[in-house]
């Protein structure tokens, strides 16, 4: 299969399609159509997103073991370049050299993740086990794999419960947010309750989000239903792709179309603003940090921002507003970022 993206051809088969995508996001030239052409690869296929999914867990957990010596003899070697030179190479730089390595690494830290590593904590998903939980610390995103093949990848701070599965396959989103990539199975529906509202789907891609009053679901491909309690009693409504659903009160439903390769760029650890206001901006720069912003004047919140910013890249997005004349800072330390108006 080959596809087209505005500036790239993606030849091969899904292992080394996503290679060359893992290679291509990790660029700081990374344009919103290639974002979209990728969620379409990812969406188009079952076996491109297993490939993801082998692609970005590899990675991850190579910062545990990327300075170990047999690895970086491996990492040299795939570069064509001594050990000492490649120990040099930044995360990136290696990133987009050397992508493919992690095709063929990613059964090996596939099997750290569950049999050894720091995740050896969470039971391997199985409909049979007694209702697993997963989760994310700050700044965390996972991804894994349930036993009908379906994937679902939890962004920072989330948790969920695989619960007992009988005539449908049925989650619990604890907290958090989480993109559900869904195996199709229409004799048993794929069902994720969050709270006292409910997500079906027979097979799609769509993302859950649980946030303080307010409750949304992001629709990328495919068809759902939302049923939940109202004061008029239980309510339901259908989605089609490219649309998000947002419930702020029990009563205030509202549906709208939005460009899902903007929501559903926290999965390749970026977040995309067009005119949001700084206020929301902070708030969600927050989420995915330990090390907060704060604004020092309520009045600054209303500085509308636009941007591609890495998750968890404080210094970096602070960088960015002083650069631009957004905002300056204030008082600075290890736990907060105070934001202040731009000096003349």
């Amino acid at each position: 299969m080959t596809s087209t993206t505005s500036d790239i051809e993606i030849h091969g088969d899904p292992d080394s399609q996503a290679a060359t995508w893992f290679a291509r996001l990790q660029g700081d030239d990374v344009s919103l159509q290639d974002r979209r052409d990728f969620q379409r690869w990812l969406n188009a296929d079952a076996r491109n997103a297993a490939a993801w999914s082998s692609v970005s867990d590899a990675w991850n957990d190579m910062a545990s073991v990327e300075e170990d010596p047999a690895f970086a003899a491996l990492r040299a070697d795939a570069l064509g370049v001594n050990q000492a030179r490649a120990r040099n190479f930044d995360r990136r730089t290696w990133g987009l050299a050397a992508a493919s390595l992690l095709v063929s690494a990613a059964g090996l830290f596939a099997t750290q993740r569950w049999m050894g590593g720091e995740d050896a904590k969470k039971p391997a998903p199985s409909p049979a086990a007694d209702e697993p939980v997963f989760s994310t610390a700050v700044g965390e995103r996972s991804t894994f794999r349930l036993a009908d093949s379906s994937v679902v990848t939890l962004s920072t701070d989330s948790a969920v419960r695989v619960n007992h599965w009988g005539g449908e396959r049925r989650l619990t989103l604890l907290r958090g947010q989480a993109f559900f990539q869904v195996a199709k199975d229409a004799s048993r529906p794929f069902v994720v309750t969050a709270g006292d509202k409910s997500v079906t789907a027979l097979g799609t891609s769509f993302d859950v989000r649980m946030e303080p009053g307010k409750f949304s679901v992001t629709l990328v491909e495919g068809r759902v239903r939302i049923a939940g309690a109202t004061p008029r009693g239980e309510r339901r409504v259908e989605m089609d792709a490219g649309s998000r659903f947002v419930a702020a009160t029990p009563s205030d439903w509202a549906i709208s179309t939005v460009d899902t390769a903007k929501e559903s760029a926290w999965l390749q650890g970026r977040l995309v603003f067009d005119g949001e206001p700084l206020s929301a901006v902070v708030a969600e720069m927050n989420r995915f940090s330990e090390r907060k912003l704060s604004l020092a004047d309520p009045a600054l919140g209303a500085t509308p921002v636009s941007g591609v910013f890495r998750t968890g890249q404080i210094d970096a997005f602070v960088a960015a507003l002083k650069t631009y004349g957004l905002a300056d800072v204030g008082r600075t330390d290890a736990q907060q970022v105070q934001l202040v108006r731009p000096r003349a």
